[in-house]
């Protein structure tokens, strides 16, 4: 784990939070079954090192004044609808001896090969969930489709998952399926299919 983040406590309510954002920070707020709601605020730099892509599921943060520690985890994050930017964290205290159950990332490789094969992945989710110890919870769990045929599918069970990590989302969920572009006859064949559907009589009371 990497070193602790430092952020700095705040007042609670709708007006501290505006405070923080005027600030150029974002405030959150941790809890958890053995701790006090802390209201925070986090800098930039503590943003980044909380939501970073290589940055890790669990995080020691340090809150001054007075002085608090421990374990989270990225419980939600609000963004801003218009610019994206980052309204509201929240972060649940952790133990790391307890099980937490998470998400994590579905890495597809060898989609380049697939496209150069006349074919596209139809991606039904990007996430599964899992069940482990934090300091056990795994990075993107990859799965490679370069060799796959139209009609194929990659199940959240085709997914190969350490051995002392559990999968919550059901095995048979279908994430990916491999599909072929459709004929120019399969689509005129469609068309008139469609064009030739009559609406059904509306049947009037006697």
């Amino acid at each position: 784990m990497a070193e602790a983040i430092v952020v700095n406590r705040r007042g609670t309510g709708k007006s501290a939070a505006r405070s923080c954002r005027r600030k150029g920070m974002v405030p959150a707020v941790i809890y958890g079954k053995t701790v006090e709601p802390q209201a925070v605020c986090l800098d930039a730099k503590a943003v980044r090192e909380i939501l970073g892509p290589s940055s890790g599921h669990v995080h020691r943060v340090v809150v001054t004044d007075p002085p608090f520690q421990g374990d989270v985890m990225v419980q939600a994050v609000s963004y801003e609808p218009t610019t994206g930017g980052v309204l509201h964290i929240d972060l649940h205290r952790i133990s790391l001896t307890d099980k937490v159950k998470t998400e994590v990332a579905v890495e597809v490789t060898g989609e380049a090969t697939l496209e150069k094969r006349g074919l596209f992945l139809q991606r039904q989710t990007r996430e599964v969930s899992v069940e482990c110890l934090p300091a056990d919870i795994p990075g993107p769990l990859g799965v490679d489709v370069s060799e796959l045929s139209p009609g194929d599918t990659v199940t959240a069970g085709d997914l190969e998952v350490p051995a002392d990590v559990r999968l919550v989302t059901n095995p048979a969920e279908v994430l990916l399926v491999v599909m072929a572009p459709k004929s120019a006859e399969e689509e005129t064949e469609e068309q008139e299919e469609a064009e030739g559907e009559e609406p059904e009589a509306e049947t009037k009371p006697e």
